[in-house]
């Protein structure tokens, strides 16, 4: 074999475990990588995330394993190589112009500003490009033997059952809400998943009328918030609150109640990137009035007049009666 070839045979294996490596991350946690997928705002249907997330989990680890294994199908598998990177790129360059994104989440164990992962894909698809060519190009006798040949399907095999299981786990550990469901088998909304037990009390967010902040610890905006609710929650008529919480780290809900005394109950929802992103808004804060489980009104980064409140408050209970 050709020194050449050898150095683009080298260069395909290295270029299959780069692929892998970046696919265990977002396979291991496909909840946070959902949520970092939104940062292109290209996919407006948070349900829609954990699909789309499953689908770059097979497609990278189906590469990452046909490049390794050498599943060139001629020259199919490095076209489909270098149209992910272009479409990728273009995602990425629209993303940063159109919302300034900060983190392209192509790596996720380490982040990647639009800059640097625009210059890894240009050298992906350079080492691409040449190992293509000397291996499966037009003067590759790499090119020439059957499509499935000796070998081949044992190979083939191999890659789509490691990619088919590790996409089944990772649709299989999406987070998702058990709704509670109403007296004709219908689910009811979001909130009724939530049933908590606190020092305070217990709350069915599924059953009677709440007011619901959805806070993140280390928010800034939610800290300032607090007193804010405070005053609202002891006005006349006002509803229990009861605010759900996401934290990145065990602990930061703790510091957030020393630092903020909130006169409510806390509920974390500590590993649940993807239920907090799908019950807020595009504000990292997010009031909710919850009524029988669903959010019949929503204030993003603000709270309503007590006046406001208390005039929906009343056509809700109306509307109840």
């Amino acid at each position: 074999m050709q020194l050449s070839v050898k150095i683009a045979r080298i260069i395909e294996v290295l270029v299959g475990v780069f692929y892998l490596l970046g696919a265990l991350p977002k396979m291991a946690d496909i909840n946070a990588f959902s949520v970092q997928m939104s940062a292109y705002h290209v996919i407006e249907d948070r349900q829609l995330l954990p699909v789309f997330g499953c689908i770059t989990v097979f497609a990278e680890f189906s590469l990452g394993m046909a490049l390794m294994f050498g599943l060139r199908l001629r020259g199919l598998t490095y076209a489909v190589y270098h149209g992910m990177l272009l479409f990728f790129s273009v995602l990425i360059v629209y993303a940063w112009a159109a919302h300034g994104l900060e983190d392209c989440g192509c790596f996720p164990l380490i982040a990647m500003s639009p800059q640097v992962s625009l210059i890894k894909n240009a050298i992906l698809l350079l080492l691409g490009a040449y190992s293509g060519w000397m291996l499966s190009g037009p003067g590759s006798a790499l090119r020439r033997p059957p499509l499935w040949g000796p070998g081949m399907w044992p190979r083939f095999v191999c890659a789509l059952a490691v990619s088919v299981l590790a996409t089944a786990y990772a649709w299989a550990t999406v987070d998702r809400l058990d709704l509670a469901t109403d007296g004709g088998g219908e689910a009811k909304g979001p909130f009724s998943a939530f049933h908590i037990e606190t020092p305070e009390g217990v709350y069915d967010l599924g059953q009677g009328t709440y007011l619901v902040p959805i806070m993140s610890m280390t928010c800034e905006e939610c800290m300032a918030k607090v007193p804010e609710i405070n005053e609202l929650m002891f006005l006349p008529g006002m509803p229990p609150v009861v605010a759900l919480c996401f934290e990145e780290e065990p602990g930061e809900m703790e510091r957030f109640r020393n630092d903020t005394q909130p006169m409510f109950p806390l509920h974390s929802l500590i590993g649940r990137p993807l239920v907090y992103f799908s019950l807020r808004g595009e504000d990292s804060f997010r009031l909710s009035l919850v009524c029988g489980g669903k959010a019949v009104a929503v204030w993003d980064g603000k709270l309503p007049s007590p006046e406001e409140l208390l005039s929906l408050l009343e056509k809700e209970d109306a509307a109840g009666g």
